[in-house]
Parts: C-alpha cells; structure tokens; sequence
C-alpha cells in the first residue's frame, strides 16, 4: 500500500471537493406521508398499482432526538390486504444488508412474493427502504469515489500522484479505500452518519405506521440484517410491536462481521449432521466428518493440482472461475455456493467431492463439477460510439463516464411524458455534448457530483434551477428550466428517484439494484456503528485458532483489520453497552434459520431463542440464507401467515415436512456413479 497519511488525506480531499454543499433545510417535526407511484412495478399480472398495491414517501427526522432538524425521506410499497375485513395490524418487511432494498426485492424475487402472499391475505404488508437505502434518501458512494479523479487531476493532493492512488483503488483495500473516502464526503456533506442505524430505524418505524395511520400495533418480518434490526425494534418500541418474524436470525450482542471468517463451519456441521443421519451416507461414508478435518489438514500444506485446470460448469464457474487447485479455501468456497443455491446447490455431493480429494480421483471430480472448455470469445467489431471514443483521464472517472455516455445514447431520441425523466435526460445528454466538444473531464465529472449529491439535501425546484443554471449550456439549462417549472411536488420527488438512479451506479456497481444491489455505505456503516468498532482483531484470530475444521475461513485477519481501518471514518454515536447486547423479550417471535446459511448462520438463531420465551423456532437444514427469498411452494408463508392470526399458539408447520427439505444423497450420487460407469 502506499506509505501516505491515508486519513489525513481522505479528510482534505473531501473538504476541498465536496466544500460548499446547499443547505439543508429542516421541515415539521411530524412525519409527513406523501403517496407517490411506485418507483419499481411489480410484474405479476394479478398486481395493479393504485388498486392491490400502493407506494408513498414519509419524512422523518434524520435525528430522533431533534424532531425539528434536518429531516430524511422513507419509500415503501404496500401490498393491500386481499381480505375484505383486513386485520389492523400490517406487517412491516425489513430487508437485509445491511443496505438492501425491500421494494427491490419484492418486484424482482417470485418466491419472497409468493411467500408474502400467504400472509397479505388478510392483512397489509409494507415493504420499507431502510434510511439511507434503496429509494429512501440514499447514500450512495459512487459519488464519493468519482471525487476523488477530481481532487487528483485539478488540486494539490501532496505527496501521494494519481497513479499511486490509481493502484490503490486497484489493488488490496480498494474498496475499503472507497468506503472510506465515502464516509468522509458525507460528513462534509453535513450528513449525521452517526444517525444511519439500527436504533433510528426502529423509531422510523414507528414513525412511518402512525403516518400511515396504523394508530396500533404492528407485526415485523426480518430478514439477514433485518433480523437484527428487529430486535432492535423489539428493544426500543416493545409496545407498538404485536409480533416477530426472524428468517436467518442473527443477534444484535453478535459480532457478525468478525464471524465472517468461520461462518462456513456450521453449514458443514449439517451436512455431516444430516449424512450421518441418512443410512445411504452413513454407510458409504463412515467417520466423514473426521475425514474431512484430515483432508483440510493435508490440503493445507499438499493441494491437489488440476492440470489442466479444471473448467466448471457455468453455476459454479461464476464463483470459482477456473479450478486448478484444491486447497481448503475450495470448500470454504463451495459452501458459500451452495448457500445461494436452490436445495442445497452440491451439498448432497460433499461426501463424495471429500472422497473423490481423498483418492485424488480427478476424473470423477471433473464430472461432479464440469462443464466442458470455455468456448472462444468471437469479437465483434461494433461501429465507433461515443461510448468507446472517450478515453478517461483516471480510472475514478471511467464509470462516470460510461453512465453519462450510455445514458445519453440509450435516452437521446426518446421522448418521455415524464418531466422528472425529461429533465434528467436533459442534463446527461447536455454534459454529453460538452465531453464530446472536449470539455476538461474534471469539470463534468464535478458536475455529475452534484446532481448525484442533490436528493441528499432534498430535491426542489429551487435547487433544480440553480443546478442548471451553474453547470448546464445556456441553452439546456433553459430547457431544463421550463420543465422543472411544470413540476408538482411529485414530479419533484420523482426528479429526485431518478437522479439518486444515476448516483446508485456513479460507482460501476448498483447501490439500489443490480449487483450487489445494496448501499455499501450502509452495509459497512452500520457494522462499524454497532458491532466492527467494538471487536478487537484477537476475536478473529481466536475464531481461526479455534475451528474445527483447518484452513475453511472466508476472511483473514487482514481483511479484518482493513475493516476496522474503515470504521475510523466513521461517528461513533454509542458504546458497546448502547447496542451490542442480547434482546430479552416476551413479544411472540417465530425464527427461522437455514442448516446451510453462511450468513446467519444457525447458531445465531439458536443463541436468539434463548433469551425469546415465547418464541417457535424452526430450522430448514438444507437450505441457504432467508428462506423466504427461496421456497417454491409458499410453505415459510403459510408458516408465517398461520403464526401472524394466532402468534400466542405453535403454528402448524407439517409442510416442512416435504421431502423437498431433504438431502438425498442415494439419488443424487448414484446419477454421478452410474454416468461414471457408463464411461
């Protein structure tokens, strides 16, 4: 890495480029409820916005504790009772991350539908951007990365050139060097990142029912980090909260980021759990789970070489790439592909991978595994476009520039009855234009900065105007005027959506959708807030001294340590005592958790169960992370929806009981035995 004063660095260059930001303006202590169309359909044909379904912004305090300050936005979807005589209490569904979007999430993943489905029958179900998610008022580091070409290429930045920091952002800690810069810019931003948690959202939770008018209790589905936050909620706001749905739990008192490193162990621990249970596997592979320690101790000093490589099929290649040696990190791997995939992904084939290793039996794994060579690449020629005629003058401003030069292309001819859409369109084709007449980069890059950065402080006419006005032609800036002088406030709040789009990928990756499709300010922030800046490094280095299993870590200790190298930039807002500290309550809580999740992992949940007396709890062990988001046939819904009427009595869960929940293992080998003898 290069030898420079990081902090003192990330700190000037966010005053210097981010320096004189708009002022915010405060608004009503109360949350203010405002409908708005939906930022994203939902696609089944049953679903008509305005009649089954409806979206709608709340404001609410960026600081609880100053009702009358700034104040930050919250979009949500709800999804209407289907019963005439819905129940009174909704259902507020938080998603994970943290940074994650819950109206991404339920327009784009069918089974978390279906599984909402079952419980929207007789009562609503609001689907929440989290504060600083989503399309809530979005922090978005995209922003802040893209800064960083501009200090670089137009000030003094000392002793540290462009191409230093070039391979920075290229290299080990780049995107803790990101996150870092991003947490800077925001403070100079005048935004609280400190307010950006758990607590605050579970008071905005509150906040937003009772705008809603939901006068009473409220029931709450977490899901990943939503579990946390949850608790949270049953923490601060015990009285508003009827009930508790927990799928994937994971404490508040857990240090999930430092787990990271081990979390792989438990989905193991079931596998050979449930092979030892099974008489088909217990008896072709006796003591697996002992001969799966002894193979990670000898791969530790003796991998087992693939030559030539081996090419994976296209499930597995998108985690592994090509295989050419078999270390422990492959199985830390394998079990983190498995944890996305649909009925437990290779898991019913880990005895026989084990062995396979063991025998060194190449063949065999390349069967289990492959998928035949990479067909060669043809390259097509495309004509010259402006995408591919503008060179960057830095790789900080390479996604700036392809976002402004797709986005004008892909929407130069089109006409939209949208003002909000017209408006934004207008702007990128104008900097567009200016690039290609060879206007200094920096200079359009600072002003993509600033259109990224007004939803933050709320979007305006106002501030519209005085945008266009300092970085648009004479000429666009007086279309883009007119049009903003035709907007209402939901054209404005729509305006506001659409820039916060383009903020959301200034980063070459999608901060609201896509991929990762969260907030990585948020997913790192809130961690450092509530649990990173409290675990010292030796937790990691006793959780790697102490697995049971050699070698199977995901994450170092210098990955770790580049972690907390992170949370120095950010507000320390509580003590250990504040936040991290086991939930007690007696609030009705069913918990779901997954035999082969590596993100929550089930030993989280059980460790929630204890101190939750009246609590069901019920493990899936074949399947990964969030059931909700993976069950095809309703079965967590109906679970759920039978424990939301009567939370006070065990649901009736016998439909767990399908043999789809099961490994197995005699079905599944003997297709790979028998295609190996056939050979």
């Amino acid at each position: 890495m290069v030898q420079f004063n990081l902090r003192l660095f990330i700190l000037n260059l966010a005053a210097t480029v981010l320096l004189g930001s708009l002022a915010v303006k405060a608004t009503s202590a109360e949350a203010l409820f405002s409908p708005m169309p939906c930022p994203l359909q939902l696609p089944w044909d049953e679903e008509v916005e305005g009649e089954t379904y409806d979206c709608g912004v709340v404001l609410v305090p960026e600081n609880h504790n100053v009702p009358d300050g700034r104040h930050i936005e919250l979009t949500f979807l709800r999804l209407k009772a289907m019963s005439l005589s819905a129940e009174p209490d909704p259902l507020v569904y938080l998603s994970g991350g943290p940074g994650g979007s819950a109206i991404s999430e339920i327009t784009s993943i069918a089974p978390l539908y279906q599984n909402m489905t079952s419980i929207r029958q007789r009562r609503d179900v609001i689907f929440l951007d989290q504060r600083g998610t989503g399309h809530s008022t979005l922090i978005a580091c995209g922003p802040m990365s893209a800064a960083v070409g501009i200090a670089a290429e137009t000030m003094d930045i000392g002793d540290v050139s462009i191409q230093e920091l070039e391979t920075m952002n290229a290299g080990e800690g780049s995107i803790e060097f990101v996150l870092s810069l991003c947490a800077a810019g925001y403070a100079g931003e005048s935004i609280d990142l400190g307010q950006f948690n758990s607590i605050s959202s579970a008071n905005d939770i509150a906040l937003l029912t009772r705008a809603l008018g939901y006068v009473g209790q409220y029931n709450l589905y977490g899901t990943s980090y939503g579990t946390r936050l949850a608790l949270v909620a049953m923490r601060e706001t015990p009285d508003r909260i009827r009930s508790v749905i927990l799928d994937g739990a994971v404490s508040p008192a857990t240090a999930g980021t430092a787990e990271t490193s081990t979390k792989v162990r438990y989905a193991y621990d079931t596998i050979f759990d449930l092979c030892m249970a099974d008489k088909f596997c217990s008896d072709n592979y006796p003591d697996i789970r002992q001969r799966f320690i002894d193979l990670l101790e000898k791969l530790s000093s003796d991998p087992v070489t693939l030559d030539p490589p081996l090419i994976p099929n296209n499930m597995v290649r998108a985690r592994f790439g090509s295989i050419e040696q078999i270390t422990p990190k492959f199985f830390a791997e394998l079990a983190m592909l498995n944890n996305g995939m649909a009925r437990g992904g290779y898991a019913t084939l880990v005895p026989m991978i084990i062995e396979a290793i063991e025998l060194k039996d190449t063949t065999l794994l390349r069967k289990i595994l492959g998928g035949g060579p990479i067909e060669e690449e043809v390259v097509v020629h495309a004509p010259l476009s402006f995408e591919n005629a503008i060179e960057p003058d830095d790789v900080f401003f390479a996604p700036s520039l392809d976002l402004i030069m797709k986005f004008a292309e892909d929407h130069n001819d089109l006409e939209s009855p949208s003002l909000s859409k017209n408006w934004v369109q207008s702007v990128i084709v104008d900097l567009r234009t200016k690039l290609i007449n060879g206007e200094p980069q920096p200079v359009i890059i600072k002003s993509l900065v600033d259109l990224a950065l007004l939803p933050i402080h709320g979007v305006d006419a106002e501030r519209l105007i005085e945008f266009s006005d300092k970085n648009l032609s004479v000429e666009a800036a007086g279309t883009a005027n007119s049009l903003v002088q035709a907007m209402d406030e939901t054209d404005l709040r729509l305006t506001s959506w659409s820039i916060g789009d383009i903020a959301a990928q200034m980063g070459g990756f999608g901060e609201r959708d896509g991929s990762p499709g969260m907030a990585v300010a948020m997913l790192m922030g809130i961690n450092c807030i509530e649990e990173v800046g409290f675990t010292p490094t030796s937790f990691v280095e006793e959780l790697l001294s102490n697995t049971p299993y050699p070698g199977l870590e995901l994450r170092g200790v210098k990955d770790y340590e580049l972690a907390r190298l992170v949370c120095d930039f950010w507000p320390r807002p509580f003590e250990a005592g504040d936040i991290m500290y086991p939930v007690e309550s007696d609030i009705a809580t069913l918990i779901y958790t997954q035999g082969l999740d590596t993100q929550t992992v089930v030993k989280f949940g059980e460790d929630v169960a204890t101190l939750l007396p009246n609590s069901f709890y019920h493990e899936w062990p074949t399947e990964g992370h969030v059931i909700s988001g993976r069950s095809p046939d309703r079965c967590p819904g109906d679970i759920a929806a039978a424990f939301l009427d009567h939370p006070d009595s065990e649901p009736n869960m016998t439909c767990a009981d399908n043999p789809y929940y099961t490994l197995p293992f005699d079905l599944v080998e003997g297709a790979y035995k028998n295609e190996a003898s056939d050979d």
